[in-house]
């Protein structure tokens, strides 16, 4: 009996050996090395995280660092057990204790500077990152993390200094370049904003979301030329983004390049973009153009759909007034007058009186016309 049961125990620490857990003892002679009862019960423990049975995983660590005070292993286990399970403190006291017996001091650092973000404790996560950066210098992974750790407590200063130290390692580092670029954004720094963006397209001309970005902000400064310029970049690169031809369509508009306009409207619609938002413009791009029978088939359906209300009905009278009917004219600028949403509403109304003033020429014409 005692034969099978030692038979059962050495096929199980087999069997844990063979899933990749490391020996702590040294083999004997040239035959293999045999994985002790703590590392059994780590690989237990692994499977208990698996499972999510985060108390029984940490009940097993913490036999295993009782049995075991001097195993690195087994702190850093429980350690992350406890964070896992939200202990952060008791996590980090693992981890201490894991430094004391020869731990990483970069891992353990790192752990415990996210279980200080965890509980928001800046003081105690900034003077982790620094040690870390004390110990390494202008490591890249490190102070992308300060960088984004400081972002997320409004360290702005911090940040950006973390972020330009990776660029004096590597200049054209693009998650550095957008991490500087949404501090500055973030700040509400438009001129940084704008160097970091021109910055990073100087190095990744083609990048999608630097120019997203770049037209964006040049879109709210209302500087249109210059976001036609990214924008016509950005759907070369991106040509399945309805976003981009959104505003491409919408910088183009607000220039009075009308025809381009209406053809980036048009992508807008084929991408299966949404056209709320785009239905005023868009329908007073086809009439201007000559082609009425859009403008109107556009205005209809933006009404229908509730959208941009007030500009549709004063389109879709001055259609009406390109066609002479001055009657259903006035309808439908007096709808717009109805609503009260400027400044279309005040454009109707002038064009009410503009409207009867046509209707009565039309009809003196037509009758000096009929006594001729």
């Amino acid at each position: 009996m005692r034969k099978q049961f030692s038979m059962v125990i050495t096929a199980v620490c087999l069997l844990a050996f063979a899933r990749g857990v490391e020996a702590n003892q040294p083999s004997t002679g040239n035959g293999p090395a045999f994985a002790t009862s703590a590392d059994v019960k780590l690989s237990t423990v692994r499977e208990l995280i698996a499972a999510k049975d985060f108390t029984t995983a940490e009940k097993l660590a913490n036999q295993v660092t009782t049995g075991s005070p001097d195993l690195v292993d087994g702190w850093m286990m429980l350690g992350y057990v406890r964070a896992l399970a939200g202990e952060y403190t008791g996590s980090n006291t693992a981890y201490d204790q894991a430094l004391q017996h020869g731990a990483d001091r970069r891992e353990v650092l790192t752990r415990k500077a996210y279980n200080c973000r965890r509980m928001g404790d800046v003081a105690q996560s900034r003077a982790c990152y620094e040690a870390l950066l004390n110990a390494s210098g202008n490591d890249i992974d490190i102070l992308l993390q300060y960088g984004a750790f400081e972002t997320g407590a409004a360290g702005w200063d911090n940040a950006v200094d973390a972020f330009t130290r990776v660029l004096k390692v590597d200049l054209e580092n693009l998650p550095a370049i957008r991490a500087l670029a949404t501090v500055e954004q973030k700040r509400g720094d438009r001129a940084q904003l704008a160097y970091w963006l021109d910055y990073g397209l100087t190095y990744h001309p083609d990048d999608v979301g630097l120019l997203r970005r770049r037209a964006r902000a040049s879109l709210d400064e209302q500087d249109y030329t210059h976001a036609v310029g990214y924008l016509e970049r950005l759907v070369a690169a991106d040509t399945e983004s309805p976003g981009g031809y959104r505003n491409l369509g919408i910088a183009q508009y607000q220039l009075g390049h009308k025809r381009e306009a209406v053809a980036a409207f048009i992508h807008v619609h084929e991408l299966g973009g949404k056209l709320a938002g785009l239905y005023g413009p868009m329908a007073d791009c086809y009439r201007t153009t000559g082609k009425p029978a859009e403008a109107m088939r556009i205005a209809e359906e933006g009404i229908a759909a509730g959208n941009q209300l007030a500009w549709l009905y004063s389109v879709r009278g001055k259609i009406y007034e390109d066609r002479g009917a001055y009657d259903k004219a006035i309808m439908s600028f007096r709808k717009a007058v109805n609503l009260k949403d400027d400044p279309w509403s005040s454009y109707a109304r002038k064009q009410i009186g503009r409207q009867q003033q046509l209707k009565k020429r039309a009809r003196m014409m037509a009758v000096q016309g009929a006594s001729q």
